[in-house]
């Protein structure tokens, strides 16, 4: 039973575009972590400071050294970023990242770790399959191996449960911790006041449960679209009111681009049903494939809606925007919102639209917009003469 499920593994096929904008977004935080780090490898060129390094034969860091490797560092992270020479590029990077940690122990920080743990895996990930020059130069495909996805997914798993296991320790469970992180500077800055004993307890109580949750729950299709928003609410609360700033930046802009991993982003698996007699409808359709990165929609218009063979009636595509995905069928505000949900520039915050109070406001919006446009401007040219009525 082991080696059938291995094999299926081994054997298994998965999108190419998800784990394209998932390198995209790992290098521009590589690109960002490259400032803090050329920063601190150019102060250990001061005699006056201790040097740690992790093995006896580590070189000592001098201003030409850490010249030199913050250029690795920048251009294969650039390369890396445009998918140029991909695999190359993220072996080369993956290289000059474990060589920074191994430079001197001040140089160890748990995101520098995770940045390696990272690349390592889009060096074995087929990411340059797609949104890449190699894919302009060779031709881009549709999917690729699914068994590096799946340990990238694994990955991400594992950092939010050990990072729950790891908290859960006296120090942490008395409030301690989170109090002393928590910022003392700024417009979001907490004062000392309130950084009493339950405040501080339910915080870390909190982070822990919070952790635990998205280990779990970014596997399970009915708990995704929560986890996603956690995951985003937890990064934007660490980044914005814990201590250090940056490398906490750099560790969420890590993170959140691999959550796009976990969704169902097969090819044309989403179909939009539109009223191509609107130029309102049109005007959005086209965001819509702009903002498309993934090809996880495929566009209906109403005037071919009958060859087209998606079970969608001629009388609901005029009403609304139809979301056709597997047996569901949405249409409306809640289709527009479970377009955004596919959309890499909205994945994480778009499930909050189906909360009961935005959903009611944003369904009778789009119902008062609805019955308030005139198809009468410009539209698509698919369209046929009789697909342009007004709707009343």
């Amino acid at each position: 039973m082991p080696m059938t499920i291995l094999r299926r593994l081994i054997a298994s096929r998965a999108p190419a575009r998800p784990v394209a904008v998932a390198r995209i977004g790992v290098a521009i935080a590589v690109l960002l972590e490259a400032v803090h780090t050329g920063g601190t490898l150019f102060r250990l060129d001061d005699p006056g400071i201790l040097h740690a390094p992790y093995v006896a034969w580590a070189p000592p860091v001098t201003d030409r050294l850490a010249w030199v490797v913050i250029a690795f560092w920048v251009v294969s992270a650039a390369a890396l970023l445009v998918g140029w020479r991909t695999r190359l590029a993220a072996v080369v990077l993956t290289a000059t990242v474990a060589a920074v940690l191994l430079l001197d122990q001040q140089l160890y920080s748990n995101h520098l770790y995770l940045i390696v743990l990272v690349c390592g895996l889009l060096t074995v990930a087929d990411s340059g399959a797609a949104l890449s020059v190699d894919a302009l130069r060779r031709g881009a495909r549709n999917e690729i191996s699914g068994w590096p996805i799946w340990l990238m997914r694994l990955q991400v798993s594992l950092l939010y449960g050990y990072a729950a296991l790891s908290k859960l320790n006296p120090d942490f469970l008395s409030g301690s911790v989170v109090a002393s992180e928590l910022r003392r500077a700024g417009p979001l800055a907490v004062p000392d006041t309130w950084r009493f004993v339950e405040p501080m307890l339910v915080l870390s109580v909190l982070a822990i449960a919070t952790e635990a949750f998205l280990s779990v729950a970014l596997w399970s299709r009915p708990w995704r679209a929560t986890a996603l928003v956690v995951a985003l609410g937890l990064h934007v609360g660490i980044t914005g009111w814990l201590d250090p700033f940056y490398q906490l930046l750099v560790f969420s802009l890590v993170t959140l681009p691999l959550l796009i991993l976990f969704l169902d982003a097969t090819p044309g698996s989403r179909v939009v049903v539109w009223d191509d007699g609107c130029g309102f409808c049109a005007a959005w359709v086209r965001w819509f494939r702009r903002l498309d990165w993934l090809a996880a929609l495929r566009f209906v218009p109403r005037s071919q809606l009958a060859e087209s063979g998606v079970e969608v009636s001629q009388d609901a595509a005029a009403r609304a925007l139809q979301l056709v995905y597997g047996r569901r069928v949405h249409g409306g505000f809640a289709a527009v919102g479970r377009v955004l949900e596919i959309l890499p520039v909205s994945f994480l915050w778009a499930p909050l639209l189906r909360l009961p109070p935005i959903a009611w406001v944003g369904e009778r919006a789009y119902r008062r917009v609805a019955q308030r446009r005139r198809c009468e401007l410009p539209w698509a040219p698919e369209a046929t003469p009789t697909s342009r009525k007004p709707i009343s």
